[in-house]
Order: structure tokens, then sequence, then C-alpha cells
């Protein structure tokens, strides 16, 4: 028995003391192809500094050994050292027998470092090269569902299903099948795949898969049962949580959507839609102290974030706290493309303030993006009244009855304003 075979056995027994001695004496006395055997073996149990050493003492007596190039290739990309991989594998020759195998490392490698252009070009370089190579296919169809290429993905998904591929990379093939099928938009074909993998057994990806499915048709009895599912079997999967949200609020389970939200919270303190969702669902039972909570707790994590600040300045609104909704606004309208809620709301709170001037600069600000909004449109007109602003008034009341042209009230206002003004 070699002294790398001692090693290895060594290893098995757990035995480092022994394995480290074992080591020392292989690379004293073991030939060389059996070195190359253990630095494969040891590569695989990720022993990179023992597998470094053998792979240097024999590139440094066979200066030309491609196969053990791609060794020290793939360590250094293991150790983030991108440019002394990538050197390494540009001086593998194409007439290697390891070339199409250093095509796929620097593939790899290319993607991690944003290249997908020059990923792509190394795999198919290498389809051309294996051309009935399934990690090939496999890799590409990686690279295209990462991409959003999904009919492309679907493509090499479905060449590795005919080639009679289930897994690779324990990697599920139909669950990639149907996430390219989800992609362009077939629900349906997706879902009877999906619902076919979770039949009995099912990893937690596959579930959470077709639990989104479920809730983006509107399946939401379904994707409560799968994502409540997923929930008992791996509570600490924090992406099921908001779908899950979503789903009971759609069939108006607020109370049960509130606690989801809670508790995924717990599993996840930074998902700023957990607490947007679940402040939207402790309003619809009037927990107005628990959203207004959940608001403060998410923007003291993001103060940037203007979905939970636009919430939290509607509900200071309507609750009389015109002041505190100006001081969480006033900031976002001086930002360029300022959402024109964010004008509407400070609009409201100023009129309540009574700050005619402010009010009217909102609304106006506003009008241009919201002039099709009936709600908004009928506010602006009250205002505009109040400030007997007439010539703006009637311009506000034509374009709101162009919206809502049945609304007598309002019809009756602008006849009676054309009427005092017979040059209009």
């Amino acid at each position: 028995m070699s002294y790398s075979e001692e090693m290895l056995a060594a290893l098995d027994d757990q035995d480092l003391v022994e394995a480290k001695k074992k080591f020392a004496s292989a690379l004293r006395y073991d030939d060389d192809e059996t070195l190359f055997s253990l630095a494969e073996e040891l590569q695989a149990l990720g022993f990179s500094q023992q597998t470094r050493r053998i792979a240097d003492k024999l590139l440094a007596k066979y200066p030309d050994a491609d196969d053990v190039r791609l060794i020290l290739a793939e360590l250094d990309i293991s150790d983030g050292q991108t440019d002394q991989a990538l050197l390494r594998l540009d001086q593998i020759s194409e007439e290697s027998a390891v070339y199409p195998q250093s095509l796929l490392s620097a593939a790899d490698l290319y993607q991690s470092i944003n290249l997908p252009e020059v990923s792509e070009r190394k795999l198919l370089e290498a389809k051309v090269l294996l051309p009935d190579e399934p990690v090939v296919d496999f890799a590409l169809g990686e690279l295209y569902l990462n991409q959003g290429r999904y009919q492309e993905a679907l493509s090499y998904y479905q060449s590795l299903t005919t080639q009679g591929v289930d897994f690779l990379a324990q990697v599920s093939i139909q669950q990639r099948t149907a996430e390219a099928l989800s992609g362009l938009g077939d629900y349906e074909e997706a879902i009877a795949i999906d619902e076919k993998l979770t039949e009995s057994i099912a990893t937690d990806e596959q579930l959470f898969e077709l639990g989104v499915l479920y809730q983006q048709t509107h399946q939401d009895d379904k994707a409560i049962q799968t994502l409540t599912r997923l929930q008992q079997q791996n509570s600490d999967y924090s992406a099921l949580y908001r779908p899950l949200v979503q789903s009971q609020s759609e069939l108006g389970r607020y109370q049960q959507a509130l606690q989801t939200a809670q508790v995924g919270l717990g599993y996840d303190e930074f998902n700023l839609d957990l607490y947007r969702l679940g402040a939207q669902a402790a309003l619809k039972v009037g927990a107005k102290h628990q959203a207004e909570a959940l608001l403060k707790k998410g923007l003291q994590l993001d103060p940037e974030a203007q979905s939970l600040r636009l919430m939290l300045a509607q509900h200071e609104l309507e609750t009389g706290q015109d002041q505190e909704s100006v001081d969480l606004l006033a900031a976002l309208a001086d930002q360029d493309e300022a959402d024109p809620q964010v004008n509407w709301l400070l609009a409201q709170a100023y009129d309540h303030l009574d700050q005619p001037d402010l009010a009217k600069q909102n609304y106006f600000a506003a009008y241009p993006n919201l002039k099709d909004n009936s709600q908004f449109m009928r506010q602006m007109a009250i205002f505009l009244q109040s400030q007997a602003m007439i010539p703006e008034l009637k311009l506000a009341l034509k374009q709101y009855l162009k919206l809502v042209p049945d609304d007598a009230d309002f019809e009756v206002l602008l006849l009676d304003l054309e009427a005092d003004d017979p040059q209009d």
C-alpha cells in the first residue's frame, strides 16, 4: 500500500495526526502518478492546502502538465484568486485532454464575476467539443435561466430530460424545467410539473416554487395549503412568508395574514415587504397601533423605504396627525422624479394645516401624473373651490367630469360657474 493510500485510510478513520504523517511520506516517496491521484482525492475532500502542495510540486517537474494546471486553477478559484486562475486557464492548450473541462471552469468563473457573455462563449465552445455531455447542457441551462432567457434555458433542460437525466449537481431537471416554463408564462404546465414533483416527498424549493405559482395565478387556497406545508416542513425558509401573507390577504384572512407576517419577521427582520404587508393586514382588522409600529420599525431599518413612508404618512393623515405626515414626506417631495402620491398626501396635509399655498403647490405638482385619477381630481376640485380659485376650478371640474361624467353635483357646479362668466 502506498503512503497516499495509507493517508486516505487515516482520513477515513478520522485520524488527522496519522494522515498528516502519511501525507509527508507520500510527498517524499510516492511516484508522481500516485501523487496526482492523491491530489484529485484530496481536492474532492476539500483539503485545498495539501492538494496545492502536490500540484505545485508536479507542475514544477512537468510544466506542460495541463491536468495539474487545471487543478491549481480550480484551487485559485476557490481561494478567490481570480486573476491567477484566469492566467492558468488561459495557459491550458486547446489540444489538451482537459481543455473542455477548463472551459467549464472558466465559464463558472466569468459568471461569478458578472461577465455572462464571456461565460456563454466558453460554454458554447465546450458544447462543440462535447456535444453529448450533460454537464455542458446543464451549465448552459443554468446560465440562460439566471439571465432570464427562458426559452433557451428550456431547450437545454428538455435536452437533459431526453437524455434521461433527472438530477445533476443535486438539482432536479424537472424543477428547472418548471422554472423556465414559469418564466415564459406557461404557468399551467409549470404547475403540472411541480404538482407531480411534490406528490410525496418534496424539497423546500419545490414547495416554494409551487406555492408562488399558485399565488401568481390567483389560486390562493392552494397557495396557502402548499406554503403552509412548507412552513411545517421548514419554518426557517423565510422566503415563504411574503407570498403566504399575500394569499391570506387576498382571501380576506387579514388576522391570519398579520400573524404570518409577524412570524416571518421573526425569521427575517429585514424583510421590508413583510412590514408593509403586515401593516396593511393590521389596518384591515383595525389594529392601528400594530400597523403604525410595524411601519415605524421598518423605517428604522431602512429610512429610504418609500412604500413604508407613504403608508405611514397616509395612516397619520387619516388619524389627524397632519404635521407628522408632512414631516415624513416633505423631504421626498424635493427629490427628482418624486412619486406623485407624495405630493397628493402633502397637499391634503397642508390643507388640513391651513397652509393653502403649500397645498396648492403640491396639488399642482401631482396633477400631471394624477389627472386621470378621479379621486385625486375630486379632492383637487374641492380644494380649489374652498380657495375660490375659479379659473383653475373650472379646468379641474372639466377634467374630473371626463372621468366621472354622471356626477350631477359637480356638473351643476361647473354650469353655475360658466353661467357666472359668460365670456367662458
